[in-house]
């Protein structure tokens, strides 16, 4: 530490410690700390605010990827169970096809039975005349012919034919020919170009559109 000397009022001399100027360097040093302290902070500060933002961002990526995710696999499960009951009503539909063809078969077989077992019943000769009734009744001519299959030939005798030409107003004659029917008979335009049948075969096919339309109803 220097000491100096300064002059009092009254002219006398009197000494006095003096504190030495700072170091230069010291000076310098302490200023690069301080500078150095501020400047840290600022960059961990904004590290911080990068960081913040990094992670908000990351968050929000996360959330948008997870929603994506999540639709696509909602969209991807959705078209999946479309899928599969597209299938699904396909293969019942095939199977409701099957199931009319199969009971359309089975009330066909029941009828052919039915009918074949008419054939023998008591009823049987009032059922052929009834037929015949309306197969001469759908002819346009005056005079016509019955055919009807040989085992039934004798059914059709001169009181049935004189029967049949007074309740239908036509002329009616019974063809010698017997022809190859299962049941019922078939009607004739006096020069054979017009046909009306009405065989049991003819019956039931013409039954079958009528049929089908019942068992889609039903399966509806």
């Amino acid at each position: 530490m220097h000491r100096g000397t300064y002059g009092n009022a009254d002219r006398t001399l009197r000494r006095r410690n003096v504190v030495p100027l700072p170091d230069q360097v010291s000076l310098l040093c302490r200023a690069i700390r301080e500078k150095g302290r501020k400047e840290a902070g600022e960059i961990l500060s904004r590290a911080r605010e990068q960081a913040d933002r990094i992670l908000l961002e990351a968050r929000e990526n996360t959330q948008r990827d997870f929603e994506e995710r999540v639709s696509q696999e909602r969209q991807s499960a959705y078209q999946h169970a479309q899928q599969v009951v597209s299938a699904a009503e396909l293969k019942a539909g095939k199977q409701v096809m099957v199931t009319r063809q199969a009971l359309l078969r089975e009330v066909f077989d029941k009828a052919e039975k039915r009918l074949s077992v008419l054939r023998n019943e008591p009823g049987y000769p009032n059922v052929l005349r009834l037929l015949a009734i309306h197969a001469v009744s759908s002819l346009p001519e005056e005079h016509c012919w019955i055919q009807v299959r040989k085992s039934d030939q004798d059914l059709f005798s001169q009181d049935m034919i004189m029967d049949l030409s007074k309740e239908t107003g036509q002329t009616v004659a019974l063809l010698p020919e017997p022809v190859d029917i299962n049941g019922g008979c078939l009607a004739f335009s006096a020069n054979k170009k017009i046909l009306v049948d009405f065989s049991f075969d003819a019956l039931l096919k013409r039954a079958e559109p009528r049929l089908k339309e019942l068992m889609a109803n039903i399966q509806k």
